[in-house]
């Protein structure tokens, strides 16, 4: 199950999962074709796919979304909590209903998303919540989706502990700057682009480049990685 899956970095996430031979699950909100191309191409990759419009900052419709996934599939071996938004304003100018709805969306959304993806992980299973460098670093215009990352962070650590009984890993990765349309909200966007290309690799960071760490983080191999803040950023916060 990946939130968010219809477009940019939650589309890219569930195809390569798609490709290694996972059935897909993803929400979308609001564009209806975007996740029915999205559907048709995970389908062409052989596996089975169900694409559900639902919000994940309404507590009522993730329970509607994971019963769906529920009568479907049985079971649940995968969540990633992609689904995010946010008001692009500083603190000053934000106001309450700015704040509620970001943080019902990227904080309680993914907490709430992960206990019914708990229920359904009979055998056990990976959640990996999609975080980003703006909750550790202060970016302009980043107050509410910043704050209410480093709150995802926070329940990552605390779900890590809570769900080990259950054998769910519960980790995140906190994203450098990939550029998708979720750019185009930023009064800043230039200067959020152009620090895209300032990584010490020789490329800039790409949605790939997350999908990656995703599977790694659902795969044998990191077992034993519980609760792990996982930086993807090219190298951006080792000399910025």
């Amino acid at each position: 199950m990946v939130t968010g899956g219809s477009r940019g970095i939650g589309k890219t996430i569930a195809l390569d999962l798609a490709r290694r031979g996972a059935n897909i699950a993803f929400n979308y909100l609001r564009s209806y074709d975007a996740a029915a191309q999205t559907e048709k191409e995970i389908k062409k990759l052989g596996v089975d796919c169900l694409s559900i419009k639902a919000h994940v900052g309404n507590p009522d419709k993730i329970k509607d979304l994971f019963n769906r996934i529920e009568e479907k599939y049985g079971q649940l071996d995968i969540l990633v909590n992609n689904a995010a938004t946010g008001v692009q304003r500083n603190a000053i100018d934000l106001d309450a209903k700015h704040w509620d709805w970001t943080m019902s969306v990227n904080a309680r959304g993914p907490w709430l998303c992960s206990i019914e993806a708990a229920r359904l992980m009979k055998n056990g299973g990976c959640i990996v919540n999609i975080s980003s460098l703006g909750s550790r670093r202060v970016l302009p215009y980043y107050f509410s989706v910043g704050t209410s990352k480093a709150t995802l962070e926070a329940i990552t650590k605390y779900l890590a502990v809570e769900l080990a009984p259950l054998n769910i890993r519960v980790n995140a990765i906190s994203g450098g700057y990939v550029e998708t349309d979720a750019f185009d909200s930023f009064p800043n966007k230039e200067d959020m682009v152009a620090a895209t290309e300032t990584t010490i690799t020789t490329r800039s960071l790409n949605p790939q480049d997350l999908a990656n760490a995703v599977a790694f983080l659902c795969s044998n191999e990191s077992e034993m990685i519980r609760g792990h803040i996982l930086v993807v950023d090219g190298g951006v916060t080792l000399t910025a």
